[in-house]
């Protein structure tokens, strides 16, 4: 009888969605959700050489700004990854890729597990790539073979079989300790190409690290390398430059109060800071790559991009003795007063040392670029000041 009841009670009930919990049988386990993972291309056919962007979103926002790009060959059923792709604080990314001159492939994103969040993958995109005959291509000579820091000199490539290429890249090798990771390997830095035939190539360096930089020329039917060293040269200033210089010693002449750390304290007025070519050469190497490279960076850091720290900069640069470097992200319609008046009123130690009394000369680099924010791009000017 009871068992009667029961069962007639739980159909009565069936229609509110109660029977389960009735009968005692268990409710199906919550799945954990996985990342949203969206891709588009800015092509899907493409030459050899020609560069494509692969742009999407993340969701929900990841709170480890990291994706993994991946590639599968065609008629190849495994995927492997090529580089980790940081994201905005939003969750969207962007990556280029440069197809060779060898097999279609299918791209994706893959977003790794984090916390109860399964791990996400994006759609596959094909590149279908329009390969050329090609003969091996050889590499006779660079001239010059040495760049400043701050990069923006005209190499000439020779060699055969040189038609086609549009990609070049130069890589800083330095020790092993210098590097975050402790491989000693840095992120490839792309020049640019601006004549090619089958003989020659020009190519404009990109900024780069001290030391020697292993350059990378891809053709349409293999890799070509070879090497160029970084220097730091002497630099002059531009107008804006040295207006950021003169406000600068404008503010040394006069006595200055300066807080930091919630601590106020009196800086008397000192002696003008000189210019000095090298250290202008370094801090224009750190503004470009900053600009050039916000796709990682996404604002301002004093350490480049792979790096174990700031000062590796500086020893690579032959920089000796103390040291001190400040920098500013301001929008692009910014005067110089405006850009030195954020390092007077910060409150993270840039005014004392805009007053540092030990600093005799300094080296000034701005460069404009957007900067990629969650709320989206912002033209602006990226200053650097380095001092000794």
């Amino acid at each position: 009888m009871h068992s009667k009841l029961l069962r007639h009670a739980a159909a009565l009930l069936a229609g509110f969605g109660l029977v389960a919990g009735l009968l005692g049988a268990a409710a199906a386990p919550a799945q954990a959700a996985s990342f949203s993972v969206t891709i588009s291309a800015s092509a899907t056919q493409v030459s050899v050489g020609q560069s494509v962007t692969l742009a999407g979103k993340v969701s929900p926002r990841p709170a480890t700004r990291y994706v993994y790009l991946q590639r599968r060959y065609v008629g190849s059923t495994a995927w492997h990854t090529v580089k980790k792709v940081r994201t905005t604080r939003a969750g969207y990314y962007h990556v280029t890729v440069t197809p060779g001159n060898d097999d279609d492939r299918y791209y994706r994103i893959y977003k790794p597990k984090q916390r109860s969040r399964k791990a996400g993958r994006s759609a596959a995109v094909e590149l279908i790539v329009d390969r050329v005959a090609t003969t091996p291509a050889t590499l006779e000579g660079i001239t010059p073979g040495n760049s400043p820091l701050s990069g923006g000199v005209t190499l000439t490539i020779s060699g055969t079989g040189l038609a086609g290429t549009s990609t070049v890249t130069f890589t800083p090798r330095v020790e092993r300790s210098a590097t975050k990771d402790g491989t000693g390997i840095l992120p490839e830095l792309r020049g640019t190409v601006t004549a090619v035939d089958d003989t020659t190539l020009t190519v404009r360096t990109p900024a780069s690290l001290g030391g020697e930089n292993l350059v990378k020329v891809y053709t349409p039917s293999g890799t070509l390398t070879s090497t160029v060293s970084y220097a730091a040269g002497n630099r002059g200033l531009t107008g804006f430059e040295q207006q950021v210089l003169d406000e600068l010693n404008a503010r040394r002449a006069v006595a200055q109060t300066c807080t930091e750390n919630g601590k106020t304290t009196s800086m008397p007025a000192v002696a003008p800071v000189a210019w000095d070519g090298a250290l202008s050469d370094l801090a224009l190497s750190h503004s470009a790559d900053l600009a050039a490279r916000q796709d990682v960076y996404q604002g301002i850091t004093h350490t480049t991009y792979g790096t174990a720290s700031w000062t590796t900069r500086f020893q690579l640069a032959g920089v000796t003795g103390g040291y001190g470097e400040i920098l500013a992200l301001s929008p692009s319609a910014s005067s110089a007063a405006e850009v030195v008046g954020q390092w007077m009123k910060s409150t993270a130690g840039h005014c004392t040392s805009v007053m540092n009394p030990n600093w005799t000369k300094a080296g000034v680099g701005v460069s404009t670029g957007a900067w990629q924010t969650s709320g989206g791009v912002q033209d602006s000017i990226f200053s650097n000041v380095d001092f000794q």
